[in-house]
């Protein structure tokens, strides 16, 4: 754990340059004496990194440094490849995935480094998203440079059960992809909220700083308002799936699901999701005829049948 430590003060000095103890201690959440061992640590190990006195100093790299790194771990591997298919949760890869990008960025010229952490401080992609489809992004592009730029921006928005858009002016704090939703995270009134970028029907970027925490942790701040959300039930299906059809089941359940669908046998290939609705699991399933099976629940299986049998029957009628 202290290897992976030493190689964050590292990559933090990297990015900003110069930092006192007390502002690593409080971004590694350790003990300022245990950031001054971390630097008798890296300056015995040859790292050139030296203390600037005075109330403006503190610890810097000699310019130019650009650190060899050690290989990635099979875990760090790992979570590098799945990271594009919503697996890294499930797999409990998040801290592996982290230390990946992290030793991956210390690569990187300064410049390039501090880009890369801004983009992870201010967006996250959380795969487990709820039923819907593709957005239209129209404002994605506004509503990115205000992020970015740390201003404040001016929004029509209309929530889910709003009659009509109403005016609100936000601190934008980061970018949340769901599932397959893109989302605004910013303050309203000193608030936290999402909002689902394609409600956004107007967005202007104001000549205002935005009052972003400096402290933040949008990662943290989702996962609290995720947790406030009120859900309905889940229902657990179980299903075959015909050789060839795994990926496109997924996508489709995946979209309806309440989380990501996962294999618990192979031979026949079954997988179990935890699905929103019946209702939602017949559309979602319906189109795929014989290239799945649904073992449970009941209720399920009953539906699909009185769907298909419907469908067929009302395709078989002349005209």
């Amino acid at each position: 754990m202290r290897a992976d430590r030493l190689m964050q003060v590292v990559a933090l000095l990297r990015t900003h340059g110069r930092l006192s103890a007390t502002e690593l201690a409080t971004r590694l959440e350790v003990s300022v004496r245990t950031v001054l061992r971390d630097m008798e640590a890296l300056s015995a190990a040859g790292v050139p990194v030296y203390a600037e006195r005075g109330r403006t100093g503190g610890f810097a790299l000699l310019p130019g440094f650009r650190p060899a790194v050690e290989d990635l771990s099979p875990a760090e591997t790992q979570a590098l490849l799945l990271s594009g298919t919503g697996s890294v949760q499930a797999a409990g890869l998040d801290d592996a995935l982290r230390s990946a990008v992290r030793k991956l960025s210390v690569r990187l010229a300064p410049e390039l480094a501090r880009s890369a952490e801004q983009l992870a401080q201010r967006v996250v992609v959380d795969p487990d998203g709820w039923f819907g489809g593709p957005d239209d992004l129209v404002h994605l592009a506004t509503l990115q440079r205000a992020v970015f730029a740390d201003r404040r921006v001016r929004v029509r928005y209309r929530g889910r059960n709003d009659v009509r858009p109403s005016a609100r002016t936000l601190d934008p704090y980061g970018l949340l992809q769901a599932g397959r939703s893109w989302y605004l995270v910013a303050a309203h009134r000193g608030r936290p909220h999402t909002y689902r970028i394609d409600r956004v029907e107007a967005a202007e970027v104001l000549d205002e700083v935005s009052d972003r925490p400096a402290d933040l942790d949008l990662r943290a701040l989702w996962r609290e308002l995720r947790a406030g959300f009120v859900r309905p039930p889940g229902l657990t299906v179980r299903l075959e799936v015909a050789d060839g059809h795994l990926a496109e089941v997924r996508i489709m359940l995946g979209a309806v699901g309440s989380g990501q669908p996962r294999v618990v046998g192979e031979d026949p290939l079954v997988l179990e999701v935890e699905v929103l609705s019946t209702h939602a699991a017949v559309a979602a399933l319906a189109g795929f005829a014989d290239a799945v099976r649904v073992l449970e629940p009941p209720e399920v299986v009953a539906h699909l049948v009185a769907s298909l049998r419907a469908a067929s029957a009302r395709y078989a009628e002349p005209g």
